[in-house]
């Protein structure tokens, strides 16, 4: 064995090895990333291995396709829309002097035009126009006399601008795609240079690598030259289009990714420490959004080119010269492919030079030594941000990170713009209305919310839980942060709105109720968003979520939405507040929770009964009257739909009731302890034991329920003089007195088993739960209107007003039997 050291790498050989090392690190975080998955999915996500990477070679191949397709689709597109620019200013001044001759006016210059000839040129021209390639546009015809500005010159006019834009997407998405396709704003850079402290390596190779690092990182890349290749391949032919792929692309694609990692390491190194991480993940969103406008224009080049050209047609009178450019387009019109090598060679390489030149600036003037300004005051800080210590703290992430702006509006900007492009297919459905732009603004702000809480838990990592150590606790921190939330995606649904009033002034009403909507909404969304904090780990990477979780966080998130778009109110209206009971819900079991974050093999579920017990089993009610109805009726036929529900709802309720008293008995619940308030802090006097309190409840009970019974009866009765009720009221009415035998079978449903499964679950389980959380009149209000919206839209009054009565009956008296008395005496009237 020699005693000799070994010789240090060339400098090809140091550039080789470290590239290796950049595959090495991007497959890694691949490689982490489904790790992490499956650890949220609790295991059940599927690795997908080798498959994933051809899917993703496949999407980015796609991408650099749709470019070239777009581009040339754009061009296209352009010559047809200035072509029918065309024919509307000829059209136009054709009726114009058709006009001036019958009012006797000077005959104009050019001749009048018969409007027949007229139409049937336009007709005709219109289909050569569709069906004509870019470039090559007909000629118009004789009784069509061009005008000198459609004739225009090469580099000018809209469909040059059009192509020059598509050719600027397909840039950005190359310099800002960075070394991986995922939109990860938290990811710290790491740069080669620790190599030359540790290994003897040459520092120009060093360099280099880093400067083609996202070469071999993302696969974005590695079909980038197919662009040109296809663009030139349309113009000169398929072998000088394979030509381009290795003259044109492959330069331009080298350029590219020099150009991208010379503005990340001069953001690295000479940008304030609170604007570099800003800086670096909008030019990782800009990166990741083109992409995105790559493939969804690629399949939509018509629409794509109407909504550029309505904007911007201003200004397609201004020099477009880029693409032409780029194909060797010569000043009279013809291309040359040698031009265009030259040109695109020499962009490559000035683009290379002048990458390299701005590194080696940013590399020898070093990090940024501008010290970050202190922070203000306190009596200032307070002034401007507020009194509340927590709400503070939360504002003033934006103010010590501006990477923080990215994340709570970029981010979850472009995840709403991915599900508004996800449901184009309702959106279309939907007629143009004020309601279609609320609910979009509504949808928006949905996945604003969605989007925005694990992100900004995640944004902290430990930081965190430092509020572990405050005297106002961690649970009062996330309900800051929940309200800082809301707040936030009120301004952005609040701006929609105010657009909305002002395109639809006669609306304006209707639209402010859709914003107080929204107010409760947000807040509920948001606190289910908060719900799924964890621990983050010492390597900065957020704990595993649970799926129960993350499903119950879903749950009413497009009701609302959806209700508005489709002018559904009442589906609206159910939306919040499902959504609210469901945050409820899942706020009682976090703050369960909390104290075990740490060690969550320790944690425990509140006692049973819970608000989640309550909404589970009232789902499980409703769900399970459905599907029996459904499998009645394929018994018995659709001419039994009525007799269906009632015997399909009777027997989920008394199912329900029972299964969920089983359940509870099971976690040591007697029944006892359901059916009576054993809550001593009311000292009602009808809650004490005795047959005498008894007597008194139970009376209390009769006498609430004739009164509502009473209320219900004329709530109905003026129902029946409204026009838009009033004939749905006959109808059933007269359907009650063609069966009778329905009437009885409602009456026996309405009076004997569904008051004591209802108070059961409504008010011993869900109005229980709902007073330990909220307590007072928020919740006896939240459980009136949950049981209101279990019933049709027209009964919501009364039986809210029911509900909110029962739940007062059930606290003061203490007992369930005086609210199921209430109840049946209230169905009974109202029925009977």
């Amino acid at each position: 064995m020699s005693d000799r050291p070994a010789s240090a790498p060339g400098f090809w050989r140091s550039v080789g090895l470290l590239l290796g090392a950049v595959r090495r690190r991007a497959r890694g975080r691949r490689r982490r990333q489904r790790e992490l998955l499956q650890q949220r999915a609790a295991g059940k996500a599927r690795n997908w291995g080798g498959l994933a990477v051809l899917i993703t070679i496949s999407i980015t191949t796609y991408a650099n396709v749709g470019a070239a397709l777009l581009t040339h689709g754009l061009v296209a597109a352009g010559d047809r829309l200035s072509a029918r620019l065309v024919l509307q200013q000829l059209q136009l001044q054709n009726n114009l002097q058709n006009q001036a001759q019958q009012d006797l006016l000077p005959r104009q210059a050019a001749p009048p035009l018969n409007d027949q000839v007229m139409a049937d040129d336009f007709r005709r021209f219109a289909d050569q126009i569709d069906r004509s390639e870019p470039g090559a546009m007909p000629a118009f015809p004789p009784v069509l006399p061009p005008d000198p500005g459609f004739v225009a010159r090469p580099g000018a006019g809209l469909s040059a601008m059009l192509g020059s834009l598509g050719l600027l997407l397909w840039s950005v998405m190359l310099t800002l795609g960075g070394e991986g396709l995922d939109l990860d704003v938290q990811r710290r850079r790491h740069p080669m240079w620790e190599w030359l402290f540790s290994h003897p390596v040459p520092p120009g190779a060093v360099f280099l690598a880093e400067m083609l690092a996202p070469l071999a990182a993302n696969p974005v890349y590695y079909s980038a030259p197919l662009m040109p290749g296809i663009l030139y391949g349309s113009i000169y032919g398929a072998p000088q289009g394979l030509l381009a792929v290795g003259l044109v692309g492959v330069p331009l694609t080298i350029a590219a990714a020099c150009l991208g990692k010379a503005l990340e390491v001069a953001v690295m190194l000479r940008a304030a420490p609170r604007s570099r991480g800003a800086l670096i993940g909008i030019m990782s969103w800009l990166g990741y959004a083109s992409m995105l406008l790559v493939i969804v224009s690629s399949v939509n080049i018509d629409q794509a080119a109407a909504l550029l050209a309505r904007p911007l047609a201003p200004l397609a009178s201004l020099p477009w010269p880029w693409l032409g450019l780029f194909l060797g387009q010569q000043p009279d019109g013809s291309f040359s492919f040698v031009a265009g090598v030259l040109t695109c060679s020499g962009l490559a390489a000035l683009v290379i030079a002048g990458a390299t030149g701005l590194s080696v600036r940013a590399t020898r003037a070093g990090l940024a030594g501008a010290a970050v300004a202190l922070a203000p005051s306190r009596r200032r800080l307070r002034a401007r941000l507020g009194a509340n210590p927590l709400l503070r703290k939360e504002l003033l992430w934006f103010r010590r990170d501006r990477s923080a702006l990215v994340q709570v509006v970029l981010v979850p900007l472009t995840a709403a713009g991915m599900q508004l492009f996800n449901l184009r297919s309702v959106l279309h459905q939907v007629t143009g209305g004020w309601n279609w732009l609320c609910g979009v603004g509504v949808l928006v702000g949905t996945c604003f919310l969605a989007t925005i809480g694990p992100k900004s838990l995640h944004s902290e990592g430990s930081a965190l839980w430092l509020p572990l150590t405050w005297p106002h606790g961690l649970e009062s921190l996330l309900r800051a942060k929940a309200r800082l939330w809301a707040w936030l995606s009120c301004i952005v649904v609040g701006l929609v709105l105010c657009w909305a009033a002002f395109l639809f002034p006669a609306a304006v009403g209707p639209i402010a109720l859709v914003g107080l909507g929204y107010l409760v909404f947000a807040r509920s969304m948001a606190d289910k968003a908060v719900t799924l904090a964890t621990v983050t780990a010492s390597s900065g990477e957020p704990g595993a979520v649970s799926s129960n979780r993350q499903w119950a966080t879903q749950l009413g998130t497009l009701t609302f939405a959806i209700g508005v778009l489709t002018e559904q109110w009442q589906l609206a209206l159910v939306g919040i507040v499902y959504s609210t009971m469901t945050a409820a819900a899942m706020w009682q079991n976090f703050r369960a929770r909390l104290p075990f974050l740490y060690d969550p093999w320790s944690e425990r579920l509140p006692a049973p009964p819970t608000l989640m017990h309550a909404m589970i089993a009232i789902s499980c009610l409703v769900e399970g009257g459905a599907v029996l109805t459904g499998a009645t009726l394929a018994i018995a036929g659709r001419g039994h739909v009525a007799s269906a529900y009632l015997f399909a709802y009777g027997v989920a309720a008394a199912a329900v009731a029972l299964l969920t008293a089983r359940f509870l008995r099971r976690r040591g619940v007697r029944q006892a302890s359901v059916w009576r308030w054993t809550d001593r802090a009311w000292a009602s006097p009808l809650a004490r034991p005795g047959p005498r309190q008894l007597m008194l409840s139970l009376l209390a009970g009769v006498g609430v329920g004739v009164a509502l019974g009473l209320v219900g009866l004329a709530y109905l009765a003026a129902l029946r003089h409204l026009p838009a009720v009033a004939p749905l009221l006959r109808h059933a009415d007269a359907q009650m007195k063609l069966m009778p035998a329905l009437h009885r079978s409602l009456l026996v449903m309405a009076v004997l088993i569904a008051p004591f499964a209802e108070e059961f679950l409504f008010r011993g389980l869900l109005y229980r739960a709902l007073d330990g959380e909220w307590g007072g009149w928020r919740a006896v209000l939240g459980s009136g209107v949950f049981f209101a919206m279990y019933h049709p839209a027209l009964s919501w009054l009364p039986v809210g007003a029911l509900g909110c009565a029962n739940a007062l009956l059930f606290k003061r008296s203490g007992r369930l039997a005086s609210a199921v008395l209430s109840h049946m005496i209230y169905n009974a009237i109202v029925l009977g």
